[in-house]
């Protein structure tokens, strides 16, 4: 029996084809990925370890199980390798949903939270923020009860850069716990925010964290992440993977970016530069930017027209951006992705000459 019925389900999934054949010859500030190039000596030495076998024989994964328990002071019986963080969102779903089950997500968040709602046909209780961006946490707790099945928190959320602190997480977990329901905390952008929910695992077993290598790190061409979670948990999720997690070329990049890793200390301290220095030109443009804990910004340009008008010439000079999400705090806003000093230098020009 198909399980859309007829495609009348699946048929109201909206997804969009990129609408540039490449993005590669712009300066990308509309999807968070690292925007500047890695070293060339990088470069040079990964090409050099690339061999035959990297195409021939099926992935070795192992050792990355090794590497990465290492890396977040856990055990490898805590970690599952994804394809990308969204794989694990799918596996999550996969494993704590079925139809009709009760999910709470945030709103706006990221895209994919919806998507999979509609496919595995979840009933999703969006929880909303205020005009300033301040989170209806008080909504959002009292939303948790015994039908609650999954709730998915990005922390930070994207694409409003804002950020659940421990102490509400902690009774978010609390009361998930109490009512058997699980929580995903979605850390994406770790890395520019140092704080982690892993500190919470040894308490609650209904936690699991997801991460990605395409944020902070910088290598979202390799579609790789993971999850961190109990053993139990991460055992079950474990059986729901494809044959193979990840292909032969992005474990070697992860070996490699693993070992080199003052190469994303120093991207993550260049970006924070980059934020600061703009930042403090919008300041004296007077334009309103939201606090951000992530490598994208909101920038409020205090009029649809302005901002539609800013978009568009952006565009034209092969700088790409993103249109801010339908919610009143963000009504007149875009949203960039941050990244180093000299390529926010070049953004606050073509800004300056649209107001």
């Amino acid at each position: 029996m198909n399980k859309f019925k007829n495609f009348k389900q699946v048929d109201r999934i909206k997804r969009f084809r990129g609408i540039f054949p490449t993005r590669l010859t712009k300066i990308r500030l509309d999807a968070n990925e690292r925007i500047s190039e890695f070293d060339s000596n990088f470069i040079t030495k990964f090409k050099k370890k690339i061999q035959s076998q990297h195409f021939t024989a099926y992935p070795e994964i192992e050792e990355i199980y090794d590497l990465l328990a290492k890396f977040n002071k856990v055990k490898r019986d805590n970690i599952m390798i994804t394809a990308g963080s969204d794989i694990g969102i799918r596996h999550c779903f996969e494993l704590f949903t079925q139809p009709k089950s009760k999910i709470l997500t945030l709103n706006p968040t990221f895209g994919m939270y919806d998507v999979y709602s509609k496919i595995f046909k979840t009933n999703q209780i969006k929880i909303g923020y205020d005009k300033n961006l301040k989170l209806n946490f008080n909504k959002l707790i009292k939303s948790i009860n015994s039908k609650t099945s999954l709730i998915m928190l990005a922390n930070p959320n994207s694409p409003t850069g804002t950020i659940i602190p421990d102490k509400d997480i902690f009774k978010i977990l609390k009361k998930a716990k109490s009512n058997k329901c699980y929580v995903v905390i979605d850390e994406a952008y770790f890395g520019f925010y140092k704080n982690s929910s892993i500190k919470f695992l040894k308490s609650f077993k209904n936690l699991i964290i997801l991460r990605t290598f395409s944020k902070a790190i910088g290598m979202a061409g390799i579609r790789a992440g993971y999850i961190i979670s109990n053993k139990k948990n991460i055992k079950r999720l474990y059986s729901l993977r494809p044959m193979y997690e990840i292909s032969s070329i992005s474990c070697l990049a992860i070996k490699e970016i693993l070992k080199n890793y003052e190469i994303v200390n120093k991207y993550i301290l260049e970006t924070n530069k980059g934020k600061e220095f703009l930042i403090d030109k919008l300041q004296k443009l007077k334009l309103k930017s939201f606090k951000t804990y992530s490598n994208f910004i909101l920038v409020d340009f205090k009029s649809k027209n302005l901002s539609l008008k800013i978009f568009n010439n952006l565009i034209k000079k092969g700088i790409l951006t993103r249109k801010a999400p339908n919610i009143e705090a963000c009504k007149n806003s875009l949203r960039f992705t941050l990244g180093p000093k000299k390529l926010m230098e070049i953004l606050i020009k073509e800004i300056k000459k649209s107001i």
